[in-house]
């Protein structure tokens, strides 16, 4: 019975650790957010609609990341190497949804100007 206390204990301990720091992490970088360009018809509602996009897309990272963090917590502790293994998924998945998010404008942009 106390084997599993300890489990649950360091379980909670290493979720809420992952918390602190990937909110730590992510109030401390700074999202680059360039100025509307104005020069192609349109741009205002492109620019809107990238933004919008931006914003929902690192929101969908950030909580795959920490549902991917979760998961491999109670994976881990629980000897469940399905859920760990699936958790890690998660938070790459996330990292890759966060890259691609903070790349949107730049892909955008460099696309309108090869044209």
């Amino acid at each position: 019975m106390r084997h599993g206390v300890r489990r649950v204990v360091a379980a909670v301990v290493t979720t809420a650790t992952t918390v602190v720091v990937v909110t730590a992490s992510i109030a401390a970088a700074q999202v680059p957010d360039p100025a509307p360009d104005a020069s192609m018809p349109g741009a205002g509602l492109v620019t809107s609609l990238l933004g919008w996009l931006k914003w929902g897309a690192l929101a969908a990272a950030v909580a795959g990341i920490l549902g991917g963090g979760i998961a491999v917590g109670v994976g881990h502790f629980g000897n469940n190497y399905g859920a760990a293994s699936a958790g890690r998924k998660w938070v790459l998945g996330g990292v890759g949804a966060a890259a691609l998010a903070g790349l949107a404008h730049t892909f955008a942009t460099q696309v309108y100007n090869a044209t």
